[in-house]
């Protein structure tokens, strides 16, 4: 088991990382200061973990737990509002707490609501995916999406405690594996070298053994919690770890979150992006050899889409990064390097999208 304080401004809180660590913590002690407790799980994860869920909850006085319907679609501040009224028929006060156990839609949906109801409440993250382990389930970024863009409408709502319990991932789907990979291999360029030799040395069929991922998700948190301590709003260094997403944020909210995964999608931005920073001579030919060589070593861009580019620019205006008109960019100048708030020339933008889908 293997524990990282994540320490902002606002809270101090710890993520623990293991396999079968979520039923080693005496739930009580998360909750003993809470007069309820709610639990959100996501209904995928319900049906495939469900005694094991079960068990947890059977642990917790007051508790009462709610499933969801886990996708990007109902990850809405409309679809929000039932499981407000839920919460107030239930009874859940100032002094309640959530607990989240699910992806990364089910942690923003969750710790959306623990941040919006009564002016916030406490919430624990389990993540039960490889990307909410790696990335939305530390640093406290909670959203709910609108139909233009995605995480338009949220908060920084700090968790209580985020448990990493590897278990879960003995039921992940190969695609759904492929995205936490995207997002790690997103932290080993932009500073997380410890996991760059890890990275070049395996392939999606090897790095899921317990030795190699829980090792690599460890490096992966700590590399983003180092961040987040040093910038918990987002006011400077973090957008370091937008690389890849403003391009990937694009696409999704252009397909409207259907037919691209997100790991996919931050793939072709991982892409994109490193070819803006090429072009511009920032990034060297090795090194951006080795960017697409870890993309297709884990299969991350296998499917074919093809995108017309002035729809790509339309809803890249669409970026909460963008100042005025600008579109801002985390560029390379090498592995573990990036620079932040980089605006690229339209033009050049165009025709490196262009390039890249032939259109």
């Amino acid at each position: 088991m293997k524990e990282i304080k994540v320490t902002t401004g606002s809270k101090e809180y710890k993520v623990v990382i293991g396999e079968g660590v979520l039923n080693e913590y005496d739930p009580y002690s998360l909750v003993k200061e809470h007069d309820k407790c709610g639990i959100v799980v996501s209904e995928r994860v319900y049906s495939l973990h469900r005694k094991y869920i079960d068990s947890l909850a059977k642990k917790i006085d007051n508790s009462v737990l709610i499933q969801y319907p886990d996708c990007e679609e109902n990850k809405s501040y409309t679809f929000a509002e039932s499981y407000f009224k839920w919460m107030l028929s239930e009874g859940f006060t100032r002094h309640s707490m959530l607990i989240s156990i699910g992806g990364g839609v089910t942690g923003d949906f969750s710790g959306y609501l623990s941040s919006q109801y009564m002016r916030g409440i406490d919430i624990v993250q389990v993540p039960t995916t490889l990307l909410a382990m790696v990335d939305s389930s530390v640093g406290g970024k909670v959203a709910v999406n609108l139909s233009s863009g995605k995480n338009m409408v949220g908060a920084f709502h700090q968790p209580s405690m985020v448990i990493a319990d590897s278990l879960f991932l003995s039921t992940l789907p190969r695609d759904e594996f492929k995205n936490g990979i995207a997002e790690m291999v997103k932290h080993a360029l932009i500073g997380d070298l410890a996991s760059v030799n890890i990275l070049k040395s395996h392939t999606i069929d090897t790095i899921t053994a317990s030795k190699i991922i829980i090792p690599l998700i460890e490096n992966s948190v700590r590399f983003k919690a180092g961040v987040v301590s040093r910038d918990e709003r987002e006011g400077g260094v973090r957008a370091v770890l937008n690389y890849g997403h403003t391009i990937g944020h694009a696409i999704e909210s252009l397909t409207r979150y259907k037919g691209v995964s997100h790991g996919q999608a931050v793939a072709i931005g991982l892409l994109v992006e490193s070819k803006i920073s090429h072009r511009l001579g920032l990034l060297g030919k090795n090194d951006f050899d080795t960017i697409t060589s870890m993309i297709e070593r884990y299969e991350l861009m296998q499917d074919e889409h093809a995108f017309d580019v002035e729809d790509i620019m339309k809803h890249l205006q669409y970026d909460k990064k963008n100042v005025g008109n600008e579109i801002r960019f985390v560029l390379l100048h090498g592995l573990g390097k990036p620079e932040y708030d980089q605006v690229v020339d339209n033009g050049i933008l165009r025709d490196i999208l262009r390039d890249h889908y032939k259109r």
